[in-house]
């Protein structure tokens, strides 16, 4: 049977290939000729969750509509409501387990205790499951009798009535508990009955990650997604897409997963040419949860750990400071205010009425009523005058914030690209080139082009390259890859076309699948499930925000993967000694033991996880940690170091674990990664017993990790007792004495030897989960183009990364040796000295 599905699925996939091949320079031609129009013409766009209501009457449509939309109203106020009763600070902190400190015999008992404790006095959870059927028994009567009206619709046939029934058993809405077997049975009668393909790509979804309970195979998975693919659904496109560029369930294929990319691709440009000219803005930063939680860890464990600081307090104080500063007159302040209410903010939603506020507070200040430079101005004020003008012709052009009016806009920006504004000059440009308020003319369209281009415009760049791609192919090409090096999803789009026409070879298909994968994730107006798996985790839904994260998980998205794990190993947190048996994972592997062994689980459902054993939930969360280290997301590498050491969701294995945090150390700059070299070094776990290396790894630990230095120099200090101890017994430690040796012969040979390890150990962490993918971008990438104002955000660490250089060489004695060696030597008298006072020696 199982083989009969997977010809099935290959026959459709080379279906879907042939088609796409088909079509494919038609549609790239058509793409390019709109390239800066202002619309497309003729084109409908449909987001994969909108109702259709074409099985429908008339009569029955009126009646859908009536009660989708009390539905909706409702959701609306219950959504307003737990937004409401949302406790501060990150959902994401639990009550960490302290009982790895205790003696192995006593946990179970102390983890009972903590069980009864919460359940007697932990009223936050019984706080969210009273209200939850609150909603349950105090339903308005026209939201019952809505719900009952679509169950009437669905009995009767309708598609869109029985896509609302699954939708709230899938995520809860509408008051209702989630019900995942509930929604599998919908998604699976709608998929056989009427070939819907948003519920084939649901149970697409079922099928890879075993949610509910449901087998996870991933035959079904794939013969599913490749029929909603075939039906255009662009998020199955998205997750085929991703499947058969890292081989996840499927033969690795980049021929494949450029098809699939570059249909969504397309389908992304055509949207983002629809808009306003110059098209739609770009969708906003997805939130890494981990940089609400201090880092994956809960703690900074090195520069990477935090890819931006997200500290609201700060961002209000730094607001306030400039409202104030802009009330008195000050034109930087005035610009500041402008790009972030023109752009928008995490903790500052878009508001072109701001923004135009303030534009006509700098153009006051810098222009006469005739439009000309005040006299006297500094070099900074006419470069805020000229960015400011510029802006308030773009908005006059695109409508936002005011009626659209050409002929201020035309006025405006050539205002400001007379005085060398990059933006103005090439809006100035698509007016010349598709002649609004002006006569068609190229040939300035071309001058204004190639002027932005050499301001290093982006979107200039890209116009001037379409425009000369025939002439100057060489020229054109340079272009579009320094628009692509700064986000620019129109240049990556073209980039695509160029590699994807070159020679058939493996190199020239990923190239083309970077650039179209790119669009893909960062033009996702249609399709993306971030949105609002993060607007439910600000709500404190986290239920629905896991199963939308994993939704974006298994569409490729890198923030997807790694908040879904996050919230993935909370909710396993919450459910360790309650639901599910207690496990005593904390325990360090020995020697001589059982330590792969697997204990049988209860079959009970924990109400905090969507899985229904841990094994299956611990699975799952360790693809996604893997999934999130290929596409290198901070601190993940190293937490799947520590799924491969505690065996939770694999086979234990202190090697593999070893060579998973070796790369982290390495490429991650990871201080916890680091910490825990330095321990498995220092007693011989996963790794040959190494006194120095251990010593290394400790010292390069407290070099990235100010916040672990204590911890670290007492693990320093008890390697230096270890070692002390080994030498009074004669084992081989060595020719050089630990804390007096920069390197040694045993340290270069333990350093080949990691080189090696970490060399096997990449392709075994990588492949593992069936997912294996190549690490697509650098780390601290800067992921998508979204505008961030210099003064509200910054990357966390990217200074203190540079020069830092991760590298095998001991730390110079005169910084780090002597030093480590006294306050390591202070600790120890430190314990000697409590040991005399407090124990007894008789």
């Amino acid at each position: 049977m199982r083989l009969a599905f997977n010809v099935l699925a290959y026959l459709l996939v080379t279906s879907v290939a042939s088609t796409e091949t088909k079509h494919d320079a038609a549609d790239h031609t058509a793409i390019t000729s709109i390239v800066g129009a202002s619309t497309v013409a003729g084109v409908e766009f449909q987001k994969t969750d909108e109702f259709t209501n074409s099985s429908l009457s008339k009569k029955h449509q009126r009646v859908f509509v009536e009660a989708i939309e009390t539905l909706q109203k409702y959701q609306a106020y219950i959504n307003k409501q737990q937004k409401k009763h949302v406790r501060r600070g990150s959902p994401l902190k639990v009550a960490r387990d302290a009982s790895g400190l205790l003696p192995r015999s006593v946990r179970p008992y102390v983890q009972r205790i903590e069980w009864l404790a919460s359940w007697l006095f932990g009223d936050k959870e019984k706080n969210a499951a009273a209200y939850r059927q609150k909603q349950l028994n105090e339903k308005p009567e026209k939201v019952k009798q809505a719900v009952a009206t679509m169950k009437e619709l669905a009995s009767e046939g309708s598609e869109d009535a029985q896509l609302v029934l699954a939708d709230m058993a899938m995520y809860g809405k509408y008051g209702t508990n989630i019900d995942l077997g509930s929604a599998f049975e919908h998604y699976k009668k709608l998929a056989e009955a009427n070939g819907n393909p948003k519920a084939q790509y649901m149970l697409g979804l079922f099928y890879a990650t075993g949610l509910g309970g449901i087998e996870q195979r991933n035959s079904m998975a794939l013969l599913y997604n490749t029929m909603a693919a075939k039906s255009g659904y662009t998020p199955a496109e998205m997750t085929l897409a991703y499947k058969f560029l890292t081989g996840i369930g499927v033969p690795a294929s980049c021929k494949e997963s450029l098809v699939y990319y570059k249909s969504v691709a397309r389908k992304g440009i055509l949207y983002y040419l629809s808009g306003p000219p110059l098209g739609y803005h770009i969708p906003p930063y997805r939130v890494r949860l981990s940089d609400d939680n201090k880092g994956a860890y809960g703690v900074h464990t090195g520069p990477y750990s935090l890819y931006k600081v997200n500290d609201r307090e700060g961002f209000e104080e730094l607001l306030n400071y400039h409202l104030d500063s802009a009330r008195k007159g000050d034109l930087r302040s005035c610009m500041n205010l402008i790009d972030l209410y023109y752009h928008g903010h995490r903790f500052a939603s878009r508001n072109f009425t701001y923004a135009l506020k303030y534009i006509r507070e700098v153009i006051s200040k810098t222009f006469t009523k005739r439009g000309d430079l005040q006299k006297g101005l500094s070099q900074g004020e006419v470069n805020s005058a000229a960015q400011a003008a510029g802006m308030y012709g773009m908005m006059y052009l695109r409508g936002e914030g005011v009626t659209v009016d050409t002929a201020a806009a035309f006025k405006w920006l050539t205002i400001a690209a007379n005085m060398g504004h990059g933006t103005s000059l090439n809006a100035l440009g698509v007016m010349y080139q598709h002649g609004i308020e002006v006569p068609v003319n190229n040939e300035r369209a071309l001058e204004l082009f190639k002027a932005a281009a050499e301001k290093k415009h982006q979107s200039g760049q890209v116009n001037f390259a379409v425009a000369i791609m025939e002439s100057q192919p060489q020229v054109a090409v340079t272009n579009l890859r320094n628009a692509a090096e700064n986000g620019n999803i129109l240049a990556h789009f073209h980039l695509g076309g160029v590699y994807s026409a070159l020679s058939d070879t493996e190199i020239s298909c990923r190239m083309a699948v970077s650039s179209y994968k790119y669009v893909a994730e960062y033009g996702d107006w249609l399709h993306s499930s971030i949105p609002s798996a993060y607007a439910a985790y600000e709500r404190g839904d986290l239920d629905a925000a896991v199963l939308e994260y994993m939704r974006a998980a298994e569409m490729g998205y890198g923030v997807g993967q790694l908040n879904a794990a996050l919230l993935l190993e909370r909710a396993a947190k919450l459910c360790s000694y309650r639901d599910w048996d207690i496990r005593d994972s904390h325990a360090p592997l020995e020697s001589g033991k059982d330590n792969n062994a697997m204990p049988a689980w209860s079959n009970r459902s924990c109400v905090h996880s969507v899985f229904s054993d841990q094994q299956q939930h611990e699975r799952q969360t360790l693809a996604y940690w893997t999934r999130a280290a290929n596409n290198n997301m901070a601190d993940a590498r190293a937490k799947q170091g520590d799924h491969y050491y505690y065996g939770w969701g694999v086979e234990a294995s202190a090697e593999k674990a070893a060579a998973a945090y070796l790369i982290s150390a390495k490429s991650d700059a990871n201080g916890l990664a680091m910490w825990n070299l330095g321990w498995m070094y220092e007693n011989g776990v996963g790794v040959k017993r190494d006194f120095f290396l251990a010593k290394r790894w400790y010292d390069k630990s407290i070099e990235v990790n100010e916040g672990g230095k204590l911890a670290t120099n007492f693990s320093l200090a008890r390697l230096f007792i270890k070692y002390l101890w080994a030498w009074v017994w004669g084992e081989d430690v060595g020719e050089t004495p630990l804390y007096f040796a920069p390197e040694t012969a045993a340290a270069d040979d333990g350093k080949n030897d990691e080189d090696d390890g970490e060399k096997d150990g990449r392709r075994e962490t990588e492949a593992d989960d069936e997912q294996g993918g190549a690490q697509l971008r650098p780390l601290g990438h800067r992921e998508g183009n979204e505008y961030v104002p210099e003064d509200w955000e910054h990357e966390a660490g990217a200074a203190a990364a540079e020069g830092l250089g991760v590298d095998d060489t001991a730390a110079e004695l005169d910084e780090n040796g002597e030093g480590s060696l006294s306050e390591s030597v202070f600790i120890v008298v430190l314990l000697l000295a409590a040991a005399w006072m407090f124990l007894p020696f008789r």
